[in-house]
């Protein structure tokens, strides 16, 4: 009997999240991490749908001290997000002690964290399809140029 495996061609091979990712790349392993927290909260949670920058970081690399390393893919995720008049997804991601955002949070016009977060816990994470790393590496390359800007 011949091996299934054998039968099947031009499959892409398993690529695994790793250490070392590109932006884009980690912008992707976040929006699967954030829609499943906001779509399955922890009910028993203080803030059920939220998840602090060092719990996200120990879900991607194992090290709660990563979470400082996380901004350029939480910006791609909330600048993709704000293109495509989606609540912003990176908004949920708060700090341990305020419970709030970061600075750079991106946010769509005129909307304040706190109302994004409120629009990204309503979302329907599920109905979307996840955006592929190209379409992250696209959102990077257009956008890191307004980083730091009044436009962005």
């Amino acid at each position: 009997m011949q091996n299934w495996r054998n039968l099947v061609v031009d499959v892409p091979e398993l690529k695994l999240f790793g250490h070392g990712d590109r932006a884009y790349v980690q912008a992707q392993q976040v929006w699967l991490i954030l829609a499943a927290k906001v779509m399955c909260p922890d009910r028993s949670s203080k803030r059920p749908g939220l998840i602090t920058y060092g719990e996200l970081a120990t879900l991607m690399r194992g090290d709660p001290r990563a979470g400082r390393s996380l901004a350029p893919a939480l910006g791609i995720v909330g600048a993709y997000c704000k293109l495509n008049d989606l609540p912003t997804l990176n908004s949920v991601v708060v700090n341990e002690k305020t419970g709030v955002p970061g600075d750079h949070v991106v946010v769509r016009n005129g909307r304040t964290p706190a109302q994004e977060q409120a629009a990204a816990l309503k979302q329907n994470w599920f109905g979307i399809r996840v955006p592929t790393t190209g379409t992250f590496r696209k959102v990077w390359e257009s956008a890191k140029a307004l980083w730091g800007t009044d436009q962005w």
